[in-house]
């Protein structure tokens, strides 16, 4: 970020607030009138070129606007992947901010400290440049850019996610945006910046900004992705908004290629001591059986999800129990529904022993291997 500050045009800035100072304090004959306008045009050009210039170091993880390899350079910014592009005016934004902040906020062309106004990009932008629809805010918490792109973040998001995420939800909300926008920590009023109190900025910014077109969001400084979900709103307006990367926002979907020998032999296992499953669920307290669990598949057409139950009732054909997760593809199930399923879509169990450890969870392991062998 140092870095970065080094490249603000700090000379015609000083030359426009002594200006500015003299005409507050004095007044500006004509002369001084022309010199304050073309010291803002000075400025307002350079200060337009300092915004739009790429990062000077970037790495090869598939991000598209790079991010620093130091931690203290790192970019203060959150991203929202999208669906589609989104058409992006002054006076929404505008609106916006302003409600998320409570502050009122002027249209950038009066003599308001605080304001948002669109950039326009220097006649030598080109290529990727040309894309990015530019707002500025300047509010008491300091400088943030609002960007908009009409292009995926990620220069090819299937490949990108298909080699790197082995969560299938998240790996699908990658591979279908098709545009972004961020908002980024552009100038801090305290010489040291606060990243914490600037994220708390840029949740609550980008909580009032979310649509239903937002599939994930990503922050560059920790290169943490998690698919977007409306329950996220509340993390966002947090105290510590970078807490929704520490979990999947659903459970995670991990596939495994049909005909894989190891999950063969776990589901094996599992079936074969189902016995060892309903004997201690029988003798179990009804405090103590809310924590049995089975793992089942459910079909709709051709997909096809397997899912964990908490287990109600065990009769001889089939199993009684509330989904515990939420479905990817299917549509006629949801979490917190009441489910039966039949015997010969058992996958996997669970259930709690006296020293604290569980018995079952044999496909978990398999899937454990797998991840760490990626």
């Amino acid at each position: 970020m140092w870095n970065r500050f080094k490249q603000f045009p700090f000379l015609p800035a000083v030359i426009l607030l002594a200006l500015n100072v003299r005409l507050v304090t004095s007044g500006l004959t004509w002369i001084g009138v022309a010199a304050f306008a073309l010291a803002l045009l000075w400025f307002g050009f350079e200060f337009v070129r300092w915004l739009t210039s790429p990062p000077e170091s970037s790495t090869d993880s598939g991000n598209s606007r790079g991010a620093p390899e130091e931690e203290d350079d790192a970019l203060v910014s959150l991203v929202y992947f999208l669906s589609e592009p989104r058409s992006a005016e002054e006076d929404t934004i505008r609106g916006c901010v302003s409600s998320a902040l409570g502050v009122s906020l002027d249209s950038g062309d009066g003599e308001s400290e605080h304001f948002v106004m669109q950039l326009t990009a220097p006649m030598e932008s080109s290529g990727d440049d040309a894309e990015i629809t530019r707002f500025l805010v300047r509010i008491p918490e300091g400088a943030f850019a609002v960007l908009f792109s009409d292009r995926p973040y990620i220069e090819n998001p299937t490949e990108f996610a298909g080699r790197t995420i082995r969560d299938k939800r998240l790996r699908n909300a990658i591979e279908s945006h098709r545009a972004w926008f961020s908002v980024d920590l552009m100038e801090s009023p305290d010489e040291q910046v606060d990243r914490a109190t600037a994220y708390q900025t840029i949740g609550k910014i980008l909580r009032a900004l979310a649509g239903p077109d937002c599939l994930a969001i990503y922050c560059p400084e920790l290169q943490r992705c998690n698919e977007f979900d409306l329950s996220l709103l509340e993390v966002l307006e947090s105290s510590n908004p970078l807490s929704l990367f520490e979990e999947p926002t659903f459970e995670p979907i991990i596939e495994i290629a049909d005909g894989d020998p190891r999950m063969a032999e776990a589901v094996e296992k599992a079936t074969s001591r189902w016995p060892e499953f309903v004997r201690e669920f029988e003798s179990s307290s009804p405090e103590k059986r809310e924590r049995f669990i089975i793992k089942a598949e459910f079909r709709e057409d051709s997909a096809r999800e397997y899912m964990w139950v908490a287990v109600s009732a065990i009769h001889l054909d089939r199993i009684e129990g509330i989904l515990m997760n939420d479905p990817h593809e299917l549509l006629d199930v949801h979490r917190g529904a009441a489910v039966e399923v039949t015997m010969d879509r058992l996958n996997d169990w669970i259930y709690p022993q006296p020293d604290g450890s569980h018995a079952g969870g044999f496909t978990l392991d398999v899937l454990a291997d797998e991840e760490g062998e990626d």
